[in-house]
């Protein structure tokens, strides 16, 4: 019996660890860090949910993503450093917090997806592919297990009382 609690402990922790950021967070986007370029603000597995938001409430300091539209290098989140007008649109330059340069790009309201609002240090972790793998392993194991040994507790119940 005690067994079968701490089974069903692990079973309960493990799907939590991995469902909690959609349930928390389900109006936002959630990603991952996965590069120290905005080191110390964000580092390498901190999870960030983003707002969606449109260029014209972006200011001079925030943490954006966007998509670079480099095969590369994907989607990057970094700081505001320059709002201008770029041929009659808003442009963005952004740079890495741990860059010394700006970043080559301009970033438009096509490649904005939005706004850092929240930092989850390290959590992201839990979202990379072998380790949400690993979760959903032992989910999986753990639930035929529960289902094996309740089926064969009932089966040698049945045995013994006939």
């Amino acid at each position: 019996m005690m067994n079968k609690i701490y089974i069903i402990t692990i079973l309960v922790v493990s799907l939590a660890f991995l469902i909690y950021p959609f349930i928390f967070y389900h109006d936002s986007i959630i990603m991952v860090i996965t590069s120290d370029s905005m080191f110390p603000v964000l580092n390498p597995y901190d999870l960030i949910i983003v707002e969606r938001t449109n260029i014209e409430q972006i200011r001079v300091g925030d943490i954006i993503t966007f998509n670079t539209h480099m095969e590369e290098l994907g989607i990057v989140a970094h700081r505001t450093v320059e709002l201008f007008d770029d041929h009659g649109e808003i442009g963005i330059h952004t740079r890495g917090d741990n860059v010394e340069s700006v970043d080559p790009w301009v970033v438009h309201d096509e490649d904005l997806i939005g706004r850092v609002m929240n930092i989850v240090p390290k959590m992201g972790i839990l979202l990379i592919n072998p380790v949400r793998y690993a979760i959903v392993s032992v989910i999986i194991i753990t639930a035929i297990s529960l289902m094996w040994s309740s089926y064969y507790k009932d089966r040698n119940t049945k045995i013994q009382t006939q």
